[in-house]
């Protein structure tokens, strides 16, 4: 019986991660559809295995939608390493989520005025390098 809630516990404590990059990753996907918006999506591959070492995604929505990006970013702050700046005007939230398949930057940018500003969203997927 310890052993099995033991097990539980360990799986649920794996899936926190995951949580942060798909719900964070679900907006991104849904606004990227949206068409005052600008998607862009680079794989990057390693030329002898074709196995994939990183994907970069960018997001830019030109009016609001900041709100509920902004929620997902501070509730998934504790799942990885977790930063807010504010500077000149322009708030930064960087979330770094940290597995041993990949490590996982998700940064939202966004100015004074998040309903009239441009604002941006940018996933870094960097995957460790698996040893044979």
């Amino acid at each position: 019986m310890k052993k099995t809630i033991l097990t539980l516990i360990v799986c649920l404590l794996a899936a926190i991660p995951a949580a942060a990059q798909n719900r964070i990753d679900r907006l991104v996907e849904k606004y990227s559809t949206v068409g005052s918006s600008q998607f862009t999506s680079v794989v990057k591959r390693n030329p002898q295995t074709r196995q994939v070492e990183k994907v970069v995604k960018v997001l830019k929505i030109n009016q609001g939608k900041v709100k509920e990006l902004r929620e997902a970013f501070m509730e998934e702050s504790s799942t990885g390493t977790f930063r807010e700046k504010k500077e000149d005007g322009q708030t930064t939230l960087l979330l770094t989520v940290e597995t041993p398949q990949a490590v996982r930057i998700y940064m939202l940018e966004y100015g004074s005025h998040p309903g009239l500003t441009q604002t941006k969203t940018t996933i870094i997927v960097k995957m460790t390098s698996q040893k044979e």
